[in-house]
């Protein structure tokens, strides 16, 4: 197994909040001889919302376990933020407009360049791909110091699924390989690879979803709140909401902008020392109390990713999820 980079991400001050766990910790399966690396947990430097490392970093920010931060009170009164009109989406959509040449390796991942900007992403189709019928699509984020085919090895297309994958799985790579994401600027870079794959292979529109591991959490996030009549849902994999939005009325304001309640997974370890658990569980408190369903787990742990994440939890959620 190839080591991977060190991982960075982002820790924010966090609330307390009580939440139910949906299973405990599994035991872990190990690869199989020749698999991809997982990120480590080696410690990041903590990194401001929608910066990479270095570009606006905060300093001296750790997690207050046992703190309570109160958020801001909303005056009685105030109206709600009214829903933009979204746009209903029927059937798989068109299927692809051009001829997209590529190369397979040996375990069936390619890399492909957006025809406009030239940004670069790994696809694995599923085993019985053919043009002429529609598939979902997983879109998928790495965390800092991985890269964009690791991610897809690991979390979007494990080896041990590959063989039944009825999914398109795209990493996004974006000139982000070993690098943390940056939100804002990266949602563009995100949404280009979503449409340009569409173009190359036949995914069916209402069946697209965000999924990110730690900084791609935050990226996935950002992402698929902002954009939300575009997408089924959003996967995240020991990452959090509030690291996208800020704490408090960032969060609230975020989710209450979104077009629908989109659909959301959470995987998330009680011991994270980089998104801490009382932090994922207000994230969770709040999706829920604006409406959005959430499907939660968490295990005991750290901050690093497994595959079984996403194989035994996070890729078995999203089946029946679809756009409006």
């Amino acid at each position: 197994m190839r080591p991977i980079g060190r991982i960075f991400a982002l820790l924010l001050p966090l609330s307390l909040v009580a939440c139910a766990v949906d299973s405990i910790d599994p035991p872990q399966p190990a690869s199989p001889p020749g698999e991809a690396s997982e990120p480590q947990a080696d410690p990041p430097s903590p990194v401001a919302a929608g910066a990479t490392s270095g570009e606006g970093a905060q300093a001296d920010t750790p997690g207050l376990p046992g703190l309570e931060e109160a958020s801001p009170a909303i005056p009685d009164g105030e109206p709600e933020l009214e829903l933009p009109n979204i746009p209903v989406l029927t059937g798989p959509g068109p299927g692809p407009s051009r001829t997209c040449s590529y190369t397979k390796d040996a375990d069936g991942f390619f890399k492909l360049l957006t025809k406009t900007g030239g940004i670069d992403y790994w696809v694995r189709l599923p085993p019985t791909y053919t043009a002429t019928k529609s598939y979902p699509m997983l879109v998928g984020m790495h965390g800092c110091g991985d890269n964009a085919k690791n991610f897809a090895t690991w979390a979007l297309s494990p080896w041990n699924i590959r063989s039944t994958q009825t999914h398109i799985a795209v990493s996004v790579g974006a000139g982000r390989d070993g690098q943390c994401w940056t939100a804002s600027t990266d949602e563009a870079k995100i949404l280009a690879v979503v449409a340009d794959v569409r173009q190359c292979f036949w995914a069916h529109q209402r069946k697209i979803v965000l999924a990110g591991y730690s900084s791609g959490g935050i990226a996935a996030y950002y992402t698929g709140v902002r954009n939300a009549a575009k997408f089924a849902g959003i996967l995240i994999e020991n990452s959090s909401l509030q690291s996208a939005f800020g704490v408090g009325t960032g969060t609230d304001n975020a989710l209450n902008a979104a077009a629908w309640k989109i659909n959301v997974a959470i995987s998330a370890r009680t011991g994270d020392e980089y998104f801490p658990i009382a932090q994922i569980r207000t994230d969770k408190s709040k999706l829920t109390a604006k409406g959005f369903p959430v499907q939660y787990r968490e295990l005991a742990g750290g901050h690093s990713g497994t595959s079984d994440d996403w194989t035994g939890f996070l890729l078995t959620k999203y089946s029946t999820w679809r756009a409006p």
